[in-house]
């Protein structure tokens, strides 16, 4: 006679784990104040939850869907990961609300998370050491999880989560263009958020760069400076950018004369005492995306004459600074220049610039 336990169905394998996370990441979202509705075992086509995100009991419109992951089989190697197939990096990267992945630790109680929908779309997948990058492959069959989500590090979660929905809203790069300065300055701001992994955003800031004006555009040169060797920002795992974005990046700074005389312009504009032309300061941010360019040597002449000829004598004066700083024979050209332009030969700063160059030679830019 079979016995009765023997025809009674069994849970499926993994099923107590599962439902252990996610009412443990439930319980963890709802206790700060977040919407979470369960999603139906039957419609769970990569997502257990969506939630609403809030700030200060109001909800902000943001919206996440989060997939968990419970138990000892997600531990591999020393790390806790989540599997991935090709089918799952399409599904990260297309999705319109984006996946969080969660994995609960069922013997200390922790939850891991990261950002898959980012991941996907990201050129590089950073460690948490911040300086060691791989390149994003939908081959990868499984994606490390390694920030801690407690009531401790909320708030940073947070953080972080509504600053990507911000910046992958459909109007999150139409702010650059708008008339207000503080509106442009997010939109710098939103192309700061994903260009550290994804190189796009911040070669579109530099397509626009010439077309901000004030704090934004300080901002974008701030910004766009990163991606160079700048001697003298402070590098952590928050602001580094990888070789691999950088490059492409890079590939980007190809200036025009009258782009190259238009940000020297504005940068003499923000400081008439010439005081942002020192280390730290935008001056120095400016000349970092600069010099970039291969062929900036051969540009500025050009650059010199464009500034000269429309009254930004100031300008001029920069750029013959940053040339003489570049040039086979400083003095010869930086002599000729001025000799060519009335504006300049009359200009003190510029008689003093070729003075210089006579007595000691090449100087620094800044």
């Amino acid at each position: 006679m079979t016995s009765e336990s023997s025809t009674r169905k069994k849970l499926r394998v993994g099923h107590r784990s599962e439902r252990d996370g996610i009412n443990a990441v439930r319980g963890l979202l709802e206790r700060h104040g977040l919407v979470v509705d369960e999603v139906d075992g039957r419609s769970d086509y990569g997502r257990d939850l969506n939630v609403d995100i809030t700030r200060d009991s109001a909800i902000t419109g943001g919206i996440i869907g989060v997939q968990v992951k419970g138990g000892r089989t997600f531990f591999r190697r020393g790390q806790w990961i989540i599997p991935a197939t090709k089918v799952d990096w399409a599904y990260w990267r297309a999705s319109t609300v984006p996946i969080v992945g969660m994995v609960h630790d069922p013997d200390s109680g922790i939850i891991r998370w990261i950002n898959l929908t980012e991941a996907a779309r990201s050129r590089v997948l950073t460690e948490s050491s911040g300086f060691k990058v791989s390149e994003q492959n939908d081959n990868l069959s499984e994606i490390v999880l390694e920030e801690v989500l407690s009531d401790d590090s909320f708030d940073y979660f947070i953080t972080r989560t509504e600053a990507y929905l911000t910046a992958t809203a459909d109007s999150a790069y139409l702010l650059l263009l708008d008339f207000d300065d503080e509106i442009r300055r997010q939109g710098v701001f939103n192309c700061w958020t994903l260009g550290r992994r994804d190189p796009r955003p911040l070669i579109l800031l530099r397509r626009v760069l010439t077309s901000l004006a004030g704090r934004s555009l300080y901002d974008g040169i701030s910004v766009l400076a990163h991606a160079t060797p700048h001697p003298d920002i402070f590098w952590t795992k928050q602001n580094w950018i990888s070789p691999v974005v950088e490059k492409s990046i890079q590939a980007s700074f190809r200036w025009s004369p009258d782009e190259l005389a238009e940000l020297v312009h504005a940068v003499e504009t923000f400081d008439d005492a010439g005081s942002d032309w020192q280390r730290g300061g935008i001056g120095q941010s400016l000349w970092s995306i600069m010099v970039v360019d291969p062929e900036l040597c051969s540009k500025l002449p050009l650059a010199v004459r464009a500034a000269a000829e429309t009254g930004r004598v100031q300008a001029a004066v920069r750029l013959l600074i940053c040339l003489q700083y570049l040039a086979d024979d400083p003095l010869r050209e930086v002599d000729a220049l001025v000799r060519a332009h009335p504006s300049l030969e009359q200009h003190e700063m510029a008689r003093l610039v070729v003075e210089h160059l006579r007595e000691h030679g090449r100087f620094d830019v800044y």
